[in-house]
């Protein structure tokens, strides 16, 4: 059903204004954080009004010309202007009743955003075109809209459709030339469709399997990459494009061309970045030139993040360790403390530099630290101080007056987790377990049902004497998988809603909405493949015929916080 559809029924049933209409549109989106499209949110309000509007959702939309960001998925007869961004390969495929197919897409922008077109068969001529190039106008009729791979809509031109390049009934003043650049990874945010970026690689994790909705196989791996600008990013990779980051190693120097920022699934503050089957990575002879502007005092460490450079006194070296990683790899660590008259911080050492400077760092020695990165710690609570390639130390001669260390602080202990971590494949019996893996299956649904307050039970089965009012629940699972086997974790109520990042009220108002599976897609793109623990309470289930896991808590796992806890263990 269309917009307009919807609007025509509610001003015919209910003698609402236009206007009126829109501002219930403008408060329902509010109320729904920005998750409804202007359809869902009319669909709502029809509903709430009493009008019923279930046949007229069939109506198709006309041949009206419209901008990349009004398109949704189910969109028909699409007339589109805009400048070629990106031109992707044109492949061809064998037709299930015989024959040779041919596909190929580019990536169309206008001032509004970019969207992938798909052209079929002969329509793929028009890659040969000498004017079919970055930057050229061009004008999609008759296209139709589908979902993606990434889950956004795409355009694609099939028979009865046409592709015109440098149209001539178009101001071409309206439609900018497009500026390629390289991004500073501190300037991404959500609102860009595409960027290309170009860095350092710091750490590349290894690859993860896992099993999509339809049972297939897939896989998912990441790394993380530092600009010039002295920030970092995780750019995560998925099935087949894993591949395009087999033979990436620490300290390569890379631009990725065609990524997606996206919010991070367990840190509402934090933006990746995706891949998808058009990244290119290209490896350049470069190195990032850093400059970390040097600090007059350590104290300012703790309100900022990034690169630095600054200078004190060693106050504290403890032993060298060896530890094992993740990976199984054993690694020499060093940690040290440096201070001034102001504060002190820690900074820590790993492999070649660790072994390197444990035996000539000594409590009392002057050092600069150059070009070296502040990054926070859950264990300690405060900023430490890691190295990059770039960092160096310096030993220096220098004085300092009442050095103050770093004082003493008592986290408190967290409660709910206790760091020992049950393998899956030895739960063979009812308890409390804590586990560690990553999550390996899309999440199917999200069941939202009513239920006594008092018993808690479905309103159906409630088997109180005086019944306790209705409250709205909900429940959903996924598999985590943590390399010995799967098991099923079940989330509920205010777990639930913590790992969805949603109350339940707006879970199940989006289920009446044909934005529900979007959010779901959406969810499910997030996490899939993300490390995580959980708590809960382990019991045997009679319908899957194995173990599944109630959770009490969860949450993300943080490789600082994970060595700070070996380290723990190691020195207890």
């Amino acid at each position: 059903m269309t917009i307009e559809a919807y609007i025509s029924k509610i001003l015919e049933e209910t003698g609402l204004t236009r206007k009126e209409i829109k501002d219930l549109v403008e408060e329902k989106k509010v109320e729904l954080k920005g998750l409804i499209s202007e359809e869902g949110a009319l669909f709502i309000i029809a509903k709430e009004l009493g009008v019923d509007v279930k046949d007229e959702n069939k109506e198709l939309l006309k041949d009206i010309e419209i901008n990349i960001s009004d398109i949704t998925e189910t969109m028909k007869n699409i007339t589109l202007v805009g400048r070629i961004k990106e031109i992707y390969r044109v492949s061809s495929f064998e037709r299930k009743e015989g024959g040779k197919g041919h596909v190929g897409s580019f990536l169309l922008h206008d001032k509004t955003g970019d969207i992938r077109i798909i052209l079929w068969d002969e329509h793929v001529k028009i890659f040969n075109d000498c004017n079919f190039d970055i930057n050229e106008l061009v004008k999609i009729i008759n296209g139709y809209a589908r979902k993606g791979r990434s889950g956004e809509p795409e355009i694609n031109i099939g028979r009865l459709g046409k592709i015109i390049l440098s149209p001539e009934d178009i101001d071409y003043r309206n439609y900018s030339k497009i500026k390629s650049e390289i991004i500073p990874i501190n300037s991404i945010n959500l609102n860009m469709k595409s960027v290309s970026i170009e860095g350092c690689v710091l750490q590349v994790y290894p690859t993860k399997e896992f099993t999509r909705k339809d049972g297939s196989p897939g896989k998912v791996k990441s790394l993380i990459l530092l600009d010039s600008s002295g920030s970092s990013i995780r750019i995560t990779f998925w099935n087949e494009d894993t591949e395009k980051a087999t033979d990436l190693e620490g300290d390569n120097f890379i631009s990725l061309t065609n990524l997606n920022p996206r919010l991070s699934s367990l840190d509402s503050k934090t933006i990746e970045l995706h891949a998808n089957n058009y990244t290119a990575i290209t490896k350049k002879d470069k190195k990032i030139e850093i400059k970390g502007d040097l600090v007059e005092k350590i104290e300012s460490l703790q309100k900022s993040t990034g690169i630095v450079s600054l200078q004190g006194i060693i106050s504290s070296v403890d032993n060298l360790k060896k530890v094992a990683l993740k990976s199984g790899d054993e690694v020499a660590l060093l940690g040290f403390v440096v201070s001034d008259d102001s504060d002190g911080i820690r900074v820590t050492l790993w492999r070649e530099k660790a072994e390197e400077f444990s035996e000539t760092l000594k409590v009392g020695m002057g050092i600069l630290l150059k070009n070296v990165m502040v990054k926070y710690s859950n264990f300690s609570g405060r900023n430490e101080i890691s190295f990059i390639n770039d960092s160096s130390i310096e030993i220096v001669d220098i004085k300092i007056d009442k050095l103050k260390d770093i004082e003493p602080q008592k986290k408190e202990r967290d409660s709910n987790f206790i760091g020992n971590y049950t393998k899956i494949d030895s739960i063979n019996s009812a308890g409390i377990f804590e586990i560690k893996g990553y999550i390996a299956k899309e999440i199917n649904n999200i069941i939202v049902y009513e239920a006594c307050s008092n018993c808690n039970r479905k309103v159906d089965n409630c088997a109180c004497d005086t019944r306790g009012d209705i409250e709205s629940r909900l429940i959903f699972n996924i598999i985590i998988d943590d390399g010995s086997s799967t098991i099923r974790a079940v989330f509920g109520r205010n777990v639930g809603e913590k790992f969805l990042g949603e109350e339940t009220e707006l879970i199940k108002k989006l289920k009446e909405t044909p934005d529900f599976e979007k959010f779901l897609k959406n969810k499910s793109n997030e996490y899939l493949g993300k490390d995580i623990i959980i708590r809960g309470r382990a019991k045997f289930s009679d319908f899957s015929n194995s173990y599944e896991i109630s959770v009490y808590d969860f949450k993300g796992l943080n490789i600082n916080e994970e060595l700070d806890r070996v380290m723990k263990e190691i020195e207890t």
